[in-house]
């Protein structure tokens, strides 16, 4: 399962643990190792947010949260399974100091495995900086190769 198809998952379908909908609209952007982007319309990024403008705000983000340096915050991480999502799949969120940014992994193991994986990953992401999918908030999906 690719982090597109996670991300598409999470954001279109009911909550399994919580029952609440998901937003109505989201927009994300997947990068080359497994870290994503994601954001509902805003003022900064409206409802009809170009593919450039989605890629272009995932950048910024990603840049914003910066290079990981171990032992400061910007190595912390949080690793939640998505067992209740993908029962049949060990598929992880690692999330960050930054609200919009995850890195989607696949990782038989430990919460701590998965979370330095997503975090290994997010540093690749960080550096090579390159964009392989986006999605509207329309739902409208370009991929990038």
């Amino acid at each position: 399962m690719t982090p597109a198809d996670v991300l598409l998952h999470v954001f279109t379908s009911k909550n399994p643990d919580t029952g609440s909908e998901p937003p109505p609209h989201m927009a994300w952007a997947v990068f080359a190792n497994g870290t994503a982007f994601y954001a509902q319309p805003s003022e900064a990024l409206p409802i009809d947010a170009s593919f450039d403008a989605i890629a272009d705000a995932a950048h910024a983000a990603l840049a914003e949260l910066g290079p990981v340096r171990v032992g400061t915050p910007s190595a912390d991480f949080n690793s939640t399974r998505l067992d209740t999502w993908f029962p049949d799949e060990p598929v992880w969120f690692i999330t960050y100091d930054h609200p919009a940014i995850v890195t989607i992994l696949s990782s038989d193991g430990t919460d701590l495995a998965a979370g330095i994986a997503g975090r290994s990953r997010r540093q690749q992401d960080h550096d090579e900086r390159k964009i392989v999918l986006v999605r509207r908030f329309s739902g409208e999906i370009k991929e990038i190769h």
